[in-house]
């Protein structure tokens, strides 16, 4: 959906702002650059403008990945054939980053995401009938929602006023404050303001497994704006196989007409996930200009493809990479089509609103449980034509190889709505639709994490134990005990369900795939480091006396050490500035010396023979009776 915002830029305001260049290091945190590339009938496409200066560095080869990925591969036929008309469209890419600082040995390989507004004009006085340029702006976060806000201020403005205004818009996104992950954020542009929710940071684990999120309107993944329904509309009933293949990281190849149909579908099936950590590579709109492309074009036959989500509108790709398992069609060939199309697109049916009023969706108009010769037939075609009948007619149709397990859901798809033959309330009522399918998805990814949740569950000091003692280990995981014990529980209330009695499958692919190590890796750090923290608070909030009456002499010795070595530790973090580290370290402290105050004076004396431990007791102002005496006792 192309939601145009009600802001704008204004010039008068703008225009004093332009003479002060921005920041650099302050524009670096949300964009690498901006840029407007235009399409030359002789040398193809060329990068007209850019700002900052030099960003498209031509030594690394960025400069012709960003230009020829900011274009559809031929200008729309499907445009309106009057004597002059304008098409303007919104998409993404996601390409290599070739700079030097993002190919560190041992680090993860680095992506920039392009946000492209596309301009195509159609004129019959311009050679060869027309034109094109598209406004980029270039980013290593792949912020969507701001971005395509932003870049419907920019790309008319482009048109409007020229380059000027990519330092313009650039002024002001320099003056933002740094971006803040997960969280909502208003930014300012000209006189009005930016309002969203930047998604989680890519090292942020999400809500722990066990828990339904509070606020599925909320992003806690990628992509969290992308329109599910209008990307998936003639497919629904796939879209729980199309999670499948998303969980269990299995190699997808999306086709469709146009760059925003390929790149929105893409992102909807990232998000589709959420909150899982998606590790998969994904490229919203693949080009073969790709520096990939020759390494998946040369696979061998019969050599597996490897772990790739791939955006293409480009009909090559079904014969270079045909080895590819996975391969989807969306979208429709007119893109101002609004219809509900059923199962495999092979219906042409209308709408189920009447007189353009919204209506229910109906079962069995999506072909669900139900059974037709005609259908089957199709079915079977569709089959054994495989994907290569695209290049005949464009049809919405999933092929994969793949068993699946989760059945689709008849009480969510009996909830959305058909905005029937109105194009007035296709937007919003595709708003609830989305909703609707976010919700579920998001609740079924939840279930489906939530066995890993005793191996990632915390635990705190008991009542009445002592905080010092070093906080038990997590469970140790193993794959094969996992899915035994999973296989004596059960599938649980809400997948038994939803799922086949192949539902262990589902995990033991899920276990083997590209996501889960990287998923629970990250969700295990996170929960060892919530540990530490309930710990922690717990050790502030003891009542160290109380405590202390309580333990044996062998126990007060214990504990005076851990309270030392924790003291230490504390220490250590408050000399890199940390204001919690200084107040736990005045807690810690008195808690020291307390514990000292308490043990046998032979012990004491011991005790403050180290002159390191002597002065790290003499570091508080209060006094402990007898302690000056033996301090300067074992100074002499």
């Amino acid at each position: 959906m192309n939601r145009i915002p009600s802001v704008s830029l204004r010039r008068d305001g703008a225009a004093g702002e332009e003479e002060a260049a921005p920041d650099p290091a302050a524009l670096a945190r949300w964009a690498r650059a901006f840029c407007v590339i235009r399409f030359d009938l002789e040398r193809g496409q060329l990068v007209e403008a850019c700002y900052p200066p030099g960003a498209l560095a031509s030594a690394t080869g960025l400069d012709r990945l960003v230009a020829f990925s900011s274009f559809p591969d031929s200008m729309s036929h499907h445009l309106p054939r009057h004597r002059s008309s304008v098409h303007d469209s919104l998409f993404s890419f996601r390409v290599p980053d070739p700079s030097p600082s993002a190919s560190v040995p041992g680090s993860r390989r680095g992506f920039l995401y392009g946000f492209v507004f596309n301009r195509q004009r159609q004129d019959e006085r311009l050679p060869r009938g027309g034109e094109q340029k598209s406004v980029v702006i270039l980013s290593h976060a792949p912020y969507s929602s701001l971005f395509r806000l932003l870049l419907q201020i920019l790309g008319p403005l482009c048109f409007d006023v020229g380059p000027s205004a990519l330092s313009m818009v650039a002024s002001h996104v320099a003056a933002w404050p740094a971006p803040v992950p997960g969280r909502p954020m208003e930014l300012p542009i000209g006189s009005a303001a930016l309002r969203v929710h930047l998604p989680p940071a890519a090292d942020d684990p999400g809500p722990p497994p066990a828990l339904l999120p509070a606020n599925p309107s909320v992003p806690y993944g990628l992509f969290h704006d992308a329109d599910l329904f209008a990307a998936f509309r003639g497919l629904l009933l796939h879209l729980w196989t199309l999670w499948e293949l998303m969980v269990v990281g299995e190699p997808v190849l999306v086709v469709a007409p146009s760059p925003p149909q390929c790149s929105e579908a893409v992102a909807g099936l990232v998000s589709l996930v959420a909150p899982l950590l998606y590790s998969v590579d994904f490229r919203p709109y693949f080009t073969i200009h790709d520096p990939d492309f020759a390494r998946l074009n040369a696979l061998a036959e019969g050599e597996v493809f490897p772990p790739m989500v791939l955006g293409v509108t480009n009909l090559f790709f079904l014969k270079s990479l045909k080895s590819i398992p996975n391969v989807v069609s969306v979208g429709s060939p007119n893109p101002n089509s609004t219809r509900v199309l059923p199962v495999g697109g092979q219906s042409h049916g209308s709408g189920n609103g009447i007189n353009g009023t919204p209506g229910k969706l109906k079962l069995d108009k999506l072909a669900i449980n139900k059974f037709s010769p005609t259908g089957l037939l199709n079915s079977i075609k569709l089959r054994r034509e495989g994907p290569l009948c695209l290049m005949t007619e464009h049809k919405e149709a999933l092929w994969s190889t793949y068993v699946s397990t989760t059945k689709p859901d008849t009480s969510v798809l009996n909830r959305l709505i058909d905005a029937g033959v109105s194009p007035r309330i296709e937007e919003s009522m595709s708003v609830v639709n989305n909703e609707i399918l976010r919700r579920h998805f998001l609740e079924l990814t939840t279930n489906f994490l939530a066995p890993f949740g005793p191996y990632l569950r915390t635990t705190t000091p008991s009542e009445g134990s002592s905080p010092f003692v070093d906080p038990p280990l997590l469970p140790p995981f193993h794959a094969d005990e996992f899915v035994n014990g999973l296989a004596a529980r059960g599938a649980g209330k809400f997948l038994s369900k939803r799922m086949k009695s192949n539902w262990l499958d589902l995990y033991r692919r899920f276990l083997e795939g590209p996501n889960f190590m990287p998923w629970f890796r990250q969700r295990r750090a996170a929960a060892e480091q919530e540990q530490q923290r309930l710990w922690r608070q717990a050790r502030m909030n003891v009542d160290i006396e109380k405590l202390m009456s309580k333990l044996s002499e062998l126990e007060r010795i214990d504990s005076f050490n851990a309270i030392e070595r924790y003291l230490l530790r504390e220490m250590e973090n408050s000399r890199t500035g940390a204001t919690e580290s200084v107040t736990v370290c005045e807690k810690l402290k008195g808690d020291l010396r307390a514990a000292f105050s308490v043990l046998p004076k032979d012990m004491q004396q011991l005790l403050l023979s180290n002159p390191k431990r002597a002065l790290l007791l003499q570091g508080s102002n209060e006094k402990i009776p007898g302690l000056d005496g033996i301090v300067s006792q074992t100074s002499l």
